[in-house]
């Protein structure tokens, strides 16, 4: 599962992401999230969508941009429960997501693909 929350109020900023489940999947519904952005404006015009995807590009595969710093985001959070490949989910571990205040539709987006 992946959910991206951006908003903007005047001069702030605040970023909320949530992940849970195997990093194929989590690269998977980003690069869907990405296509239906490219999709739905392409519709509306094309020479917009060609900017779309040339500045994400640019924005992805630069190492000077900010998408690869390792700098703290200060006005994100993330909540990230990822899983690696034949990895079990066991009892612990939900109590320990639980304890450090992860969302519940997280748990339950990681015990689906478990």
């Amino acid at each position: 599962m992946v959910k991206i929350i951006c908003m903007e109020n005047g001069d702030s900023n605040r970023t909320e992401v949530a992940l849970s489940g195997g990093m194929d999947l989590v690269v998977s519904q980003i690069g869907y999230a990405i296509k239906t952005i490219y999709t739905n404006v392409r519709e509306q015009d094309k020479n917009a969508a060609e900017e779309f995807r040339v500045k994400l590009i640019r924005t992805i595969a630069s190492k000077g941009t900010p998408t690869w710093s390792t700098e703290p985001c200060e006005d994100a959070t993330l909540d990230a429960a990822l899983v690696r490949k034949g990895a079990k989910l066991t009892g612990n571990d939900i109590a320990d997501l639980l304890r450090r205040g992860t969302p519940k539709d997280i748990i339950k987006s990681l015990l689906e693909e478990m």
